[in-house]
């Protein structure tokens, strides 16, 4: 008796229906991780910035005994130091911290505030604020335009609900919903 051997390579349709929901299964759980990650890479720039900030504010210590405050609006972190300090105010006022962060992708040097005088903050509770609170506001971050083109963010509206705070001790709190959720970074 001779055997015919079925020549026919293919799939059936239950074997591709399978193959389809295995891989609908594994797109669904690892969707959200993939943007999780995305957002956590983005706020990566202003973390950076963050750490050098507080340096800068360290080397200031170092020499002058004190803290200072920067205010958002003014976005002087590129400046440098100041002569003296006196309440948290910088003299001349518009000192900074000496870091220029030029033209970035998502946070303006506008993003960033420091403030030492009073620094509170609901996520850091225990322990409190230590010395100083650096806080980036992504909606404070200017975009670059055709008029706009130094100390500007290439894609600051993307991180228009964006928010980070960094205290001395290091420990930094993100939020990616314009302050409503905030976590550990």
């Amino acid at each position: 008796m001779i055997l015919k051997r079925n020549s026919r390579k293919a799939f059936t349709i239950v074997e591709i229906l399978m193959v389809v929901g295995i891989i609908a299964i594994l797109a669904a759980i690892s969707s959200p991780l993939l943007l999780q990650h995305q957002k956590r890479a983005v706020a990566s720039e202003a973390v950076a910035n963050l750490a050098l900030i507080r340096q800068g504010l360290r080397d200031y210590y170092i020499n002058g005994n004190t803290y200072f405050d920067i205010g958002a609006a003014t976005g002087y972190i590129e400046n440098d130091f100041p002569n003296s300090v006196s309440g948290g105010v910088p003299t001349p006022a518009n000192a900074g911290v000496d870091v220029d962060i030029g033209v970035t992708q998502y946070f303006s040097n506008h993003a960033y505030s420091i403030d030492s005088t009073n620094p509170s903050s609901a996520r850091f509770t225990n322990p409190p604020v230590v010395d100083f609170l650096i806080t980036v506001n992504g909606a404070d971050s200017v975009a670059c335009t055709s008029g706009v083109t130094d100390d500007c963010a290439i894609n600051a509206a993307r991180v228009a609900s964006y928010d980070l705070e960094m205290d001395n001790s290091g420990r930094i709190f993100v939020s990616y919903d314009n302050g409503t959720n905030w976590k550990a970074y």
